[in-house]
């Protein structure tokens, strides 16, 4: 997956998070927080560094791929 730019991600605003640390919501209720490396057009993202938030205890990953489509929501 290649980073996208502004006309190429058209809409979703992704590009202003990149290579920052982002909170991002499923539709089953689990949220991560860690840096956003990627996207595409379908909205898939890595991330990187990242703490499963949602979990007890936190549960840390080196590096995930989340799919567009059980993505709800992304916030600084």
């Amino acid at each position: 997956m290649e980073p996208r730019s502004h006309t190429q991600g058209a809409g979703m605003g992704l590009e202003n998070f990149l290579n920052t640390v982002v909170v991002v919501s499923v539709k089953d209720g689990r949220k991560f927080k860690g840096k956003l490396r990627q996207y595409d057009e379908h909205m898939n993202l890595i991330m990187e560094d990242v703490e499963e938030i949602s979990s007890k205890p936190i549960t840390k990953h080196k590096l995930i791929l989340l799919k567009g489509g059980n993505i709800s929501d992304v916030s600084a």
